[in-house]
Formats: structure tokens, sequence, C-alpha cells
């Protein structure tokens, strides 16, 4: 064994040394080579990666675009504020570890105001109006012991109208309450935003929600009520024959019936656009604001008031369409609908 070792040894002394040196500086140009090329394609599978993130996130998150916002920040960036947006970090948010210094709230709600308002430039150019209230944003850990609700509170008030003794109904603030794991849903998010800015009116819920998911599918891509691709074979009654639409006050109940008045209220809203044009909305609700239906109203308009302003705009009478989907709907004049409009008694 000694003898057979000592022989490798003596070959390897013949070898010339030029030689040898050579023979390592090609197989460490060779082993670099490899790394290099490795890191390459490493580089260029991270840069491929990130660009399918970036795009799937656009897909499903947010396509808005971002505007110059002016934001003030107040002590200790527990409030921030923007042109029409406010956001308040709840006390029990400022002890979590991403919100417990001042650095992280002033971050986060610099982020969220410039979201904010992209989308209400967005409302704005869909509906047409700005909403004249602020809307005023509070950011909770937890809210009425639970981590899956959000609120939306009107705050009215009411004047008198000229020397007479009505009052006319106003809106002097929205307040949102949003746990943190609500608000970073873009769906819940932008649902919420939207139900905010067109509170004012006092649409019928079916209505009012439908435009909620018009918002979030087709501006923030974040929807998850696709459209029914027929009115007719996916309508759905109640007992008493008229639309699953009619009556709907809440969004506890049978899941999937909740789902479908979701995707159904959704489609109205959309087919109606769709065939009218884009203005459609930004034309029904300067007529509205024209009639100052907003602010004699006492509670929640009907379809059939709904339904005339549509037909203003549509240039047609749309009770017939909407009675063939189920509603509760009659033929009403302008007059008949000022005439029973409920004003605020002083």
């Amino acid at each position: 064994m000694n003898t057979n070792r000592h022989t490798l040894k003596n070959k390897d002394k013949k070898i010339p040394r030029c030689l040898r040196l050579l023979t390592k500086m090609i197989l460490t140009f060779v082993i670099g080579c490899i790394c290099f090329s490795g890191c390459a394609a490493l580089k260029e599978a991270q840069q491929r990666r990130e660009a399918r993130v970036k795009q799937q996130k656009n897909k499903q998150y947010l396509l808005l675009t971002v505007p110059k916002v002016e934001i003030k920040v107040g002590g200790g960036a527990l409030t921030a504020e923007s042109a029409h947006y406010s956001i308040t970090f709840a006390e029990d948010l400022r002890k979590h570890d991403d919100f417990d210094e001042i650095s992280e709230r002033r971050t986060y709600a610099q982020s969220a105001l410039v979201y904010m308002e992209s989308l209400y430039n967005e409302m704005e150019a869909v509906f047409g109006f700005q909403p004249e209230h602020k809307i005023h944003v509070t950011l909770h850990q937890v809210y009425e012991g639970a981590t899956n609700r959000a609120t939306t509170t009107t705050q009215y008030g009411s004047k008198f109208q000229g020397n007479t003794s009505l009052r006319h109904k106003y809106i002097a603030g929205i307040k949102m309450d949003f746990p943190l794991a609500m608000y970073e849903k873009p769906t819940t998010r932008v649902h919420e935003l939207t139900h905010a800015f067109t509170s004012i009116y006092h649409l019928p819920t079916w209505f009012d929600e439908g435009l909620a998911v018009l918002m979030e599918t087709e501006w923030a891509k974040a929807g998850l009520h696709p459209k029914f691709d027929n009115l007719q074979t996916y309508l759905r009654r109640n007992p008493n024959g008229t639309n699953a639409l009619e009556g709907w006050d809440s969004h506890g109940g049978n899941r999937e019936l909740v789902r479908w008045r979701y995707r159904y209220a959704y489609t109205v809203v959309s087919e109606l656009r769709k065939s009218y044009g884009p203005d459609f909305y930004i034309k029904v609700f300067r007529l509205m604001d024209a009639d100052q239906l907003h602010t004699k109203l006492a509670t929640q308009m009907s379809t059939s008031f709904l339904v005339y302003y549509f037909s203003q705009i549509a240039g047609t009478d749309l009770t017939p369409f909407f009675k063939e989907l189920g509603f509760e709907v009659e033929k009403l004049t302008k007059v008949q609908i000022l005439q029973n409009t409920n004003h605020i008694k002083g």
C-alpha cells in the first residue's frame, strides 16, 4: 500500500508546474462561468417571478390612477387627512406591532389616503358628483368584538327651507369603522367606500349594492361577484312572486341567496350602463340633484322613484323592463314623486 502511494506521488511530480497552473486557471474560469451563468439565470428567474406577482396583483387588487394628494398628518401620526377623507388609528391598533411607532402610522396613513383619493376620483368620474361631506375612517384591531365587520354611519343634520316650517335633511358627515383585517381586503375597502360616497341619495338597497360591486369589479379589479349572462335565466323570486332583490334589508341569512343578490344587483346595474352609455349614471344623479330629491326623503327611495329617473335618461319607459324582472314598480310622473316625498317637519 505504501508503495502505491509513493508511485502516485512521483507521477504527479512529473507534470510540469506551468501545466498544473494552467489547468487550475481553466478550472477556475469554467467554474466562474458556471456560477455567473447560474446567478444570471437566478436573477432572470427572480425578475420574471416579480413581474408575474406584479401582474397578478394588478389583476386582483387595484388598477387606479395615483393622484396628487396633499396630506396633513396630526400629532403623533394618530390621525391624518386629505381633501375628502380622514383616517384615525383606534386605541387598540396603536398597540399593534406594525403601528406602535409614529413612522409606521405616518407611512400607512399616507398610503391609505392616496388610495382612497384615487378611488374617489374614479367614483366621481362614474357617478358625476362629489359629496360635500368628508368621509372619516377609523381603523381598529378589533371592532365591536369582531375582526370581520365594517360599518358606515351617516351623520345627519337638517335646516329650514326658506320661510316654511319644512326642514330639509342634509348629511353632515360619514363615519366608517374598519377592523384592519377587513380594510386590507381590497373588495371590502372599495365596496364600503363606495357606499359612503353614494349614501347621500338614500338609494334602494339593491341599487346601492349593485353600484358598490360595480366599482369593486370594474374599477378596482377586486370583485368576487361575476355578472350573470342573462337576467331572465337567473332570476329568483320571493314566495310572493317578486324579485328576490325586493325586501333586501340585511346581509345575513342564506349565503347562497346573499351571493345571488350581489351578483344579480351588479348585473342589472352594469347592463343598464352598458345599454345607455358610460355617462348613464352621471345623468341620473344629475337629474336627482336638480330635484333635490335626497334632501326631501325621510327614508330610502323606492325603486319606482329610481325607475322614473332611469327612464328620463334612457329616453324610454323602463317600467315594463323592471316589471318583467319581478320588481314592484309603478309608472310615476315627476309631480307624483315630488308630492310623495316625505319632508321633515319642524
